[in-house]
């Protein structure tokens, strides 16, 4: 329509993919007035497609004022984050995305991915294509509104002819080389035609091998399992091949008979097959399913650069691609962008001392713990092995249990030194195997078992893979922890390595069994008062697009004692799909707040709550629903009046991981050996606004890549911490995880609830149905869960203990 002057022939309309929107009037009919517009779309630059004439309506929805936007970064302004805000910020993206978004393949609203330079694609296990782009957003910053530039990567599924794709996708790692075409004619076995089913279902691609030159779109709906030298249709009175219908029909002989077709279903349910030799596909199409583990590793190791080399890419794009000086967009809003980084001032603050009966000073986010200060005794323990003997033969376990158990003794753990050792089938009847393990384990008959360590062929993801069946059944069912331990771990000839993963393994175990690793040192938890208090950590599992109508799950965690190292969770299932809220936040608070009454004979005066994953449109939704609830929770625990006449002060404290802001030194000498900003990095003023009270913490190392910062938001302060005290003590407890002995990236209770929720998705009993009581059956936010759709809750014997870690 623009390319038309449908809007007008000056101009300069810009569109996000939802609504159109200009600084000066659309010549589009009156204000009240829906105007159909006629347009002809082309087939695509590559052939493919075809015209498509379609009419598209506009209708004018309103103005929309700028202002609140430029009141809002004023330095000496009072203005809160409220829609409006959000609204500007949604226009202004729009004006500064339009242009590179209309130049190179896009994502989202944001997200731009401009053809490699050398224009080979990048290929992930699996045949997935891994394309690098750049992402860019206009911020709200102090005094000022900010452009955040940063690169960016996600998946998509090759273009291109799916002949020479077929070789990556079905490659395996125990294959040496890709399959050549010679042995691609040879055809292929039923696990190779499952995975390229698995791979192509639902993918758009186009046809090369009509007379006339068109290319028409399909949608794969699945792959044969014949042959097209072999699969047989009727034509008229007689049967004939794929390939005979294609030598008689187009003079195409096919090369590669013997590899079964593409089938589409077409609206009236009729089938149509195509080799896949004249098939290529569509490109652009994001890849949206679960990377495998090989995947999702070899993608990370691909995206992780230094900071040098990250700002050096955002420097090259910014002039090169996103060129905001040449952008009429932008000129015609009058916003000019400065071309160089913004230099903010920030601040580190020194690592804390922890003990484990030794002061411990860590360096660079790190520290060796060779004893624990707090150790359970561990008798009643047992191992179960589901893997094959001749791949993990009971001699090769015993020698890795003895080094673990080594381990767990070096650091002051009582151990029982012989436990008992069974081999499960590893391909189904894990409850029988793992009820087994659990009376084997009570080695002292009158006390529970304590502990299974499951040895599994690898940690599989998703609920059908072992390591979820495990967590469920240990937990939810038995009332056992558990441990997992993947063979080939145990195997090799670098001993020093399974001695390593033996003392990983030993701090969790020992977190698990109620024992503490190390704590801070005297007087460096500073609360602002000699009274109890008490840190919880919220989280919400979403269901990815493949899961559609799967319920979301919460997990919440408590501290209950005054190093804020033991942590109680709980877990809940919404029963709204992709409901944000934590819909049980009031009930699991109370459960909590009584667990520590419990453990401590009082109740706390201070709480601090952190909640990940929220938005900074849902803030003031968020904070209504959840903090009204914490409050109903107040009142049921504490009474009206409250203890004493006292409810809890509650600090209420948003955790964003999911950004794009990153740091790096001005000065090299300043930086660590990685390049990074130094753990304890602190940065609140220039790209924050001076009324919110908001930080970014960067407190972990990050040796192979650039550090992301975590993104602090103190919606709710009413125990008027200052704002060092709140910035010193949420770095503090990002180095109390008993999984590492690591200063992690981000609070160490909201670290446990991400923990909780990963494991509880896998107790919902959901039968992959998307309809809800709504009766839609998208799975869409908003509708309901079914009424037969369980969430099982963790055994009372472990319920109180630290299975998550």
């Amino acid at each position: 329509m623009k390319k038309n002057q449908k809007f007008g022939a000056k101009a300069l309309p810009v569109f996000d993919g939802g609504q159109v929107y200009s600084i000066s009037q659309l010549d589009i009919g009156h204000r009240k007035e829906t105007r159909s517009h006629s347009v002809k779309i082309p087939v695509d630059a590559d052939g493919s497609g075809r015209e498509k004439d379609l009419k598209v309506e506009v209708k004018y929805q309103g103005e929309i004022d700028l202002s609140p936007i430029g009141d809002y970064v004023k330095e000496k302004s009072t203005s809160a984050w409220d829609g409006n805000i959000q609204s500007s910020l949604t226009v202004l993206n729009a004006f500064a995305n339009n242009k590179v978004r209309l130049s190179f393949l896009s994502v989202g609203r944001k997200a731009i991915f401009p053809p490699p330079r050398d224009n080979r694609p990048i290929f992930l296990p699996g045949g997935i294509e891994m394309k690098q782009g750049f992402y860019q957003s206009v911020r709200p910053g102090w005094g000022r509104l900010t452009i955040n530039v940063d690169i960016c990567a996600t998946t998509f599924y090759p273009a291109g002819p799916i002949i020479d794709l077929i070789p990556k996708i079905i490659k395996t790692k125990f294959d040496r080389h890709e399959k050549t075409r010679d042995e691609l004619r040879r055809g292929l076995d039923r696990r190779e035609i499952d995975t390229l089913n698995r791979f192509f279902r639902g993918v758009m691609i186009f046809v090369t091998h009509r007379s006339d030159n068109r290319k028409p779109k399909h949608k794969v709906s699945y792959l044969d399992s014949q042959p097209a030298d072999q699969a047989k249709f009727k034509q008229g009175n007689k049967e004939i091949t794929i390939a005979q219908y294609f030598k008689e029909t187009y003079k195409q002989t096919l090369q590669f008979g013997r590899l079964p077709c593409i089938v589409v279903i077409k609206p009236d349910k009729t089938k149509v097959f195509f080799p896949l030799e004249v098939c290529e596909i569509c490109p652009g199409q994001r890849y949206e399913d679960k990377l495998s583990d090989d995947a999702r590793r070899e993608m990370v190791q691909k995206t992780a650069i230094k900071p040098w080399e990250r700002f050096d890419r955002i420097e090259t794009a910014i002039k090169d691609i996103f060129r905001h000086q040449r952008d009429e967009n932008l000129r015609s809003i009058g916003m000019n962008v400065d071309p160089e980084f913004i230099k903010v001032k920030g601040r580190v603050i020194q690592p804390p001392r922890l003990t484990n009966g030794t002061e411990i000073v860590p360096d660079g986010g790190r520290w060796d713990l060779r004893k624990f200060i707090k150790c359970p005794r561990l008798h009643n323990w047992s191992v179960i092995v589901f893997e094959n003997r001749n791949y993990a033969p009971l001699e090769m376990v015993k020698n890795a249990i003895r080094q673990l158990v080594s381990s767990l003794s070096e650091r002051g753990m009582d151990v029982y030194p012989d436990p008992p050792i069974e081999y499960g089938n590893p391909q189904g009847g894990y409850d029988k195997s793992l009820l087994l393990a659990a009376q084997k384990a009570r080695i002292t008959r009158d006390r529970p078992a304590q502990l299974i360590i499951c040895v599994i062929q690898k940690k599989v993801l998703g609920a059908s893979g072992i390591h979820a069946i495990i967590k469920r059944i240990c937990g939810t069912q038995l009332g056992v922890i558990s441990q997992c331990i993947v063979a080939n771990n145990m195997k090799g000839q670098n001993p020093s390595r399974w001695r390593q993963i033996c003392g990983n393994i030993s701090l969790k175990i020992n977190g698990k069994l109620g024992g503490k690793n190390c704590v801070l040192a005297d007087r460096e938890l500073n609360f602002g008062t000699n009274k109890p208090y008490m840190v919880f950590g919220a989280d919400v599992f979403h269901p990815g697009r493949e899961e559609k109508g799967r319920p979301s799950v919460a997990a919440v965690c408590a501290s209950v004692d005054k190093t804020v190292t033991r942590y109680v969770g709980r877990h809940s299932m919404n029963q709204k799909i992709k409901n944000e809220i934590i819909e049980n936040l009031e009930g699991m608070a109370v459960e909590l707040l009584n667990q520590f009454q419990r453990e401590n004979n009082i109740l706390p005066f201070q709480i601090v709550f952190y909640r990940d994953g929220v938005a900074e449109g849902q803030f003031q939704h968020v904070v209504q629903k959840e903090v009204e609830a914490l409050k109903r929770a107040f009142s049921r625990v504490y009474g009206e009046k409250g203890e004493k006449g006292q409810k809890p002060q509650l600090t209420f404290i948003i955790v964003q991981k999911r950004h794009h802001a990153r740091f790096m030194p001005v000065q090299r000498g300043d930086s660590d050996r990685s390049g990074n900003c130094r753990p304890g990095t602190i940065v609140d003023t220039e790209i924050v606004v001076p009324q919110e009270f908001d930080f970014y913490l960067q407190s972990h190392a990050s040796p192979l890549g650039t550090a992301r910062p975590t993104h602090y938001h103190v919606l709710l302060n009413e125990a008027n911490f200052p704002v060092d005290a709140i910035q010193t003590l949420t770095y503090k407890l990002c180095h109390l995880s008993a999984r590492c002995n690591l200063a992690i990236s981000h609070v160490t209770p909201v670290h446990y609830a991400h923990h909780i929720a990963n494991q509880a998705k896998h107790f919902v009993s959901w039968d992959g149905s998307g309809s809800g009581r709504s009766g839609s059956s998208g799975g869409r936010g908003g509708d309901t869960v079914p009424n037969t759709t369980r969430c099982e809750k963790m055994k009372s014997g472990i319920e109180n203990e630290m299975f998550f870690v």
